[in-house]
């Protein structure tokens, strides 16, 4: 019986039975090549690429995982990326609220002197809206407030057209339409979740882990997340004590929003 001995890879020294095993493993030499997970399907930039795509989706191999929050990753670049940004941050100096009753920290001396300011001042300056009497810390907070009265939107995406009240609200749109590999994701330390946004990454942070609640009902106690929480409660609970300051030119009937 005669011996075949193969199809001998010229850039190495495997061998393979047939043309096209041949062919497809050649592939793998050439740095610049797009190539195909033959599981799944998904095509890789680089045979590089496809190699840690192998790695972290279709193999049982241990992946690397970050010693301070244990989260794994699929590759030990993912796993840089994820370590510098944010629990580099962790031993880091804090500056903390002195305020009885109060725990928060702060990164610096400036954003601790503002929080003072905005919290604890004796006489705290309210920023009253014009429409519906609710007082927020800051002139910021109620221009952005002073937008859910008006159907004005003035922020206009670039790609679609499609408009929006708030500059932030827009731009966090248009990030929707970038190809997702072109995109720089940042990745929260205490949980898998992934953000376009260091602004939708602090968000998540305070809301979901730290369970800031920065939005005060003016009429009880109770405090909100999300400033579309508190105008829900204001609605369902305070409804009878909100100041009807828009009426009808054709009849007698009032109400607090248009």
């Amino acid at each position: 019986m005669d011996h075949n001995p193969g199809k001998k890879c010229p850039k190495c020294t495997k061998t393979f039975k047939t043309n096209r095993s041949l062919t497809r493993h050649m592939v793998t030499h050439d740095p610049d090549a797009k190539v195909k997970c033959e599981v799944c399907g998904k095509i890789s930039k680089n045979p590089h690429a496809l190699s840690d795509h192998m790695s972290s989706s279709h193999t049982n191999r241990k992946r690397p995982s970050c010693d301070t929050c244990h989260g794994q990753f699929s590759n030990f670049v993912s796993l840089r990326q994820h370590v510098n940004p944010f629990h580099s941050l962790i031993d880091r100096p804090r500056f903390p609220c002195e305020f009885p009753g109060c725990e928060k920290t702060y990164k610096n001396k400036r954003h601790l002197s503002q929080h003072a300011k905005t919290e604890h001042a004796e006489n705290l300056v309210r920023f009253s809206c014009r429409l519906c009497r609710n007082e927020f810390k800051t002139r910021n907070d109620l221009r952005k407030h002073i937008s859910t009265h008006t159907t004005e939107k003035p922020y206009n995406c670039a790609i679609c057209g499609r408009s929006f009240t708030q500059e932030f609200d827009m731009k966090s749109h248009e990030m929707t339409h970038l190809d997702k590999s072109s995109r720089d994701l940042l990745q929260c330390h205490l949980c898998p979740r992934t953000f376009l946004r260091r602004e939708g990454l602090q968000n998540h942070i305070r809301i979901v882990h730290e369970n800031q609640k920065n939005y005060p009902c003016s009429l009880c106690d109770k405090r909100f997340c999300y400033l579309s929480s508190l105008k829900g409660h204001v609605d369902a609970r305070h409804a009878a004590n909100r100041q009807l300051i828009h009426a009808c030119d054709k009849c007698e009937y009032k109400s607090h929003s248009k």
